[in-house]
């Protein structure tokens, strides 16, 4: 008799960008394959092969993460991952992906990106996720790792966007010689 599979995941993550609109927000997000601008937590991200913007590019992404042994030993642990953008909206500023070949023992994974308006001046991400469980992780990483991952890109998106608008809106001095 084969062993039952366990149900997928599913889950909700949201994260507020606050100050600025979801059009200004999306200008950020649509750049599918250059993740690492507004992902902290990415350290290189690029397309493989497709079209920039159209269902069918891949993205290569990679992180890494340092742990000490007991010892006080470092060891560096290189995660990786391709993925598939299926659907791209403009004009509702969403996407779909889904994660295919990496290293971390992810069998299926479907997420949809979206930025949402909240109260005019503010945006909502919301990343909405479909997985199989992760190998020997509990059932709520995912939601944490995700979770962790939209906020840190809401947090990166305002850092970048603000200075962006502070340097749109320095005065500038000019001086004749």
């Amino acid at each position: 008799m084969a062993e039952a599979t366990p149900p997928r995941r599913t889950g909700t993550l949201t994260a507020k960008v606050e100050g600025f609109s979801p059009a200004q927000v999306w200008t950020l997000f649509e750049d599918f394959s250059n993740l690492y601008k507004i992902n902290p937590n990415v350290d290189i991200s690029y397309a493989l092969e497709g079209v920039y913007g159209h269902p069918g590019l891949v993205r290569f992404c990679s992180t890494h993460t340092t742990t000490k042994s007991p010892s006080g030993e470092e060891f560096i642990t290189i995660q990786w991952f391709q993925e598939k953008l299926l659907a791209m909206d403009t004009a509702h500023r969403c996407f779909t992906y889904q994660i295919l070949e990496n290293n971390v023992g992810i069998t299926y994974c479907k997420s949809t990106v979206k930025v949402l308006p909240i109260d005019g001046c503010d945006s909502l991400l919301e990343w909405t996720y479909e997985s199989d469980p992760l190998p020997g992780q509990t059932p709520d990483y995912l939601s944490y790792f995700f979770g962790t991952n939209i906020q840190d890109m809401a947090d990166t998106i305002k850092k970048i966007l603000k200075s962006k608008s502070e340097i749109e809106c320095t005065p500038v001095k000019l001086c004749l010689g």
